[in-house]
């Protein structure tokens, strides 16, 4: 069996990414190893013969289309966050994970037994669960020793995947532990506090709903829509429908509509968001415009065209154009309520509201095509990759001489650019939520499954050797990096603990701690905190890890 293996390491490769997939489903007490299971079962295999390993370029592409889409995703986040408050948060991500990595090197200093940078720089990395700063590791090993022997190499490059694997499944469960912590010390009533923080900031958990009201508030009559809307600060609410009091026709609502007494209004947001607003207009009637469909009428529509990806909605005119209004923009598995500044993505499912006889035209606008957007625009893509790479060659001065972003940094770096940006006249950067996710997923395991392997051989005696002290070294790393940002986020910048989740989640760069985090809040206050925090907690990670793999070797 051995030598069979050791003759097809491709087919290797994907029985290792099947059987990690397996592990990585198994949850204990609400834990599980998720996509890194596949590391762990790929160093068990490769543990078995030194020739257990796939080419360096299996690994090295899906590294590249890892960091690249994510980058993509999260471009637009990233920089809507850079106000005052979301640079307040990026500045303390930036100084506590500069705090951990000095703490790091100070193990090199005073920890018997971890004299070894390349191990310290993958205890970082696990600690901080952070697989695109172990890649840019093990790429800056490889350049750093041109002149080591295939064994010698591999056993140099084993060196950083040890102190990521012993380090990683605390720097998950850690934080977890650490969020119970810190609701019992400060008495954090998080239902409280999550309902608190989705009327503050316009979230809901809940699904959008349909209400009708009747206008009978003096103060509003004659007034048009927009005028309401901005004087009463009114956010994640649509008003889609509206029955004027002496008409049997139901219209389009647009900001120039204007509200009289008796008229009869649709409006579209989640249900603590309709309580709230409610008042402002006149009382609850059972009319159910949404369902009257004899000349209004709705449908969900597929975003495919081109001509309008990455464009905001403001800018589309559609009320002018089409005589319609999105009333929802569904985007994965999240209900948005649309605003000017909505950018539509490849693969958004919009509910349109529009005439019956205008919906089919509506409907080729936006082009309502689920083949179109499973194609995946490699031109793009390409483009975006290539000059990601280029980036990532370029040195950069630092004491000690100077470093490269590599393959990590580079791509994410312009992949932010590119997914903030959008489109460049008639090429679209952006792809649709479901191929990004494909493609995240197969580099991520490609990655993960191709080091597992490449390292395992020499994986189980510096184990044995260093096992305990990375283990324990990494759960402190863990501790204050967590610890110090809720103390902080709590005490100096007074965040809210359902953001705080959500913005430690993306500190750590951790999708299981954001699923925990969002099944403990229920709305999508930690999504956005992860979004504010992520791509600069990566980016730093990704320098810090090299630099202390530099400065100690």
């Amino acid at each position: 069996m051995l030598e069979f293996f050791k003759h097809n390491t491709i087919l290797l490769l994907f029985l290792v990414i099947a059987i990690g997939y397996l592990v990585g489903k198994i949850r204990i007490k609400g834990f599980s190893l998720g996509v890194s299971a596949v590391l762990f079962v790929g160093l068990a295999f490769g543990s078995l013969h030194p020739d257990f390993k796939v080419p360096d370029i299996i690994y090295v592409i899906g590294l590249i289309f890892f960091v690249y889409t994510i980058g993509l995703q999260s471009g637009p986040s990233f920089f809507a966050s850079l106000n005052r408050q979301g640079i307040a948060y990026n500045v303390s991500v930036a100084g506590i994970l500069l705090l951990s990595s000095l703490i790091t090197i100070s193990f090199y200093y005073f920890v018997p037994g971890l004299q070894n940078g390349s191990i310290l720089s993958g205890l970082y990395c696990g600690s901080l669960t952070n697989t695109p700063a172990l890649a840019t590791v093990v790429d800056t090993i490889k350049n750093m020793y041109p002149n080591l022997s295939g064994a010698q190499l591999d056993q140099k490059l084993s060196e950083p995947v040890i102190g990521y694997s012993v380090a990683y499944p605390f720097g998950v469960i850690g934080v977890i532990l650490g969020f119970q912590l810190f609701k019992k010390l400060f008495s954090i009533n998080l239902q409280e506090e999550s309902e608190k923080i989705a009327r503050t900031m316009g979230l809901g958990g809940e699904e959008l709903e349909n209400e009708d009201v009747l206008v009978s508030n003096p103060k509003i009559f004659g007034w048009l829509v927009r005028e309401i809307f901005k004087a009463k600060d009114l956010k994640g609410l649509i008003l889609s429908r509206i029955k004027h009091k002496n008409s049997e026709n139901i219209e389009i609502v647009t900001g120039e509509t204007v509200l009289e007494e008796g008229d009869i209004l649709t409006m579209v947001a989640p249900r603590k968001i309709l309580d709230e607003v409610t008042p402002i207009f006149g009382p609850r009637v059972d009319t159910r415009l949404h369902v009257q469909r004899d000349n209004l009428d709705y449908r969900r529509i597929v975003v495919s065209n081109p001509e309008v990806i990455g464009i905001p909605l403001g800018e589309l005119d559609l009320h002018k154009k089409l005589q319609a209004t999105i009333t929802r923009v569904k985007r994965g598995d999240i209900d948005i309520i649309p605003t000017n500044e909505t950018v539509l993505q490849a693969g958004d499912r919009i509910r349109v509201v529009a005439s019956r006889k205008d919906l089919d035209t509506v409907g080729k606008f936006f082009g309502d095509s689920f083949q179109s957007i499973a194609h995946i625009d490699y031109i793009s893509i390409s483009i975006g990759i290539a000059l990601g790479l280029l980036v990532g060659l370029i040195p950069i001065p630092m004491p000690g001489g100077t470093f490269h972003l590599g393959f990590a940094g580079g791509p994410l770096i312009v992949a932010l650019i590119l997914g903030k940006i959008g489109r460049t006249r008639g090429i679209v950067w952006t792809m649709s939520y479901n191929a990004n996710l494909t493609l995240r997923q197969m580099g991520v395991v490609l990655f993960l499954a191709g080091i597992g392997l490449k390292a395992g051989y020499s994986f189980g005696k510096n184990v044995e050797a260093y096992g305990l002290v990375i283990l324990i070294s990494g759960m402190v790393v863990t501790f204050v990096n967590a610890s110090l940002m809720m103390l902080i986020g709590l005490r100096v910048l007074k965040i809210p603990f359902p953001l705080l989740m959500g913005i430690i989640s993306g500190m750590q760069t951790q999708p299981a701690v954001l699923a925990y985090s969002n099944d403990e809040v229920k709305n999508n206050a930690p999504n956005l905190g992860y979004a504010m925090v992520f791509p600069t907690a990566m980016i730093i990670k990704i320098l810090l890890a090299r630099i202390i793999l530099k400065v100690l070797s």
